[in-house]
């Protein structure tokens, strides 16, 4: 495979990430103005985001990722308050 073939790879699979991200992003909003007015589902939601970050932080050696996780879960404890 030549370059432009791998970039021509490397634009469709961001371009289709991108639908994918904006599909996922629109149901996230829904799920938190529906949890929001739930109380029991917001704190299950905040317990689990918690349990999950204790337990990334454990096994990850890339902050990176790390520092992703910290960004989207403030921003859905966020939406939460």
């Amino acid at each position: 495979m030549d370059i432009q073939e791998q970039i021509a790879v490397i634009v469709h699979t961001i371009s289709h990430q991108g639908g994918r991200i904006d599909a996922l992003n629109s149901v996230m909003s829904s799920m938190l103005h529906l949890a929001k007015s739930s109380p029991g589902l917001r704190e299950a939601i905040e317990a689990q985001l918690e349990q999950n970050y204790s337990s990334l932080l454990a096994r990850s050696e890339n902050p990176q990722y790390v520092a992703g996780f910290e960004s989207v879960r403030d921003t859905v404890l966020a939406a939460l308050k």
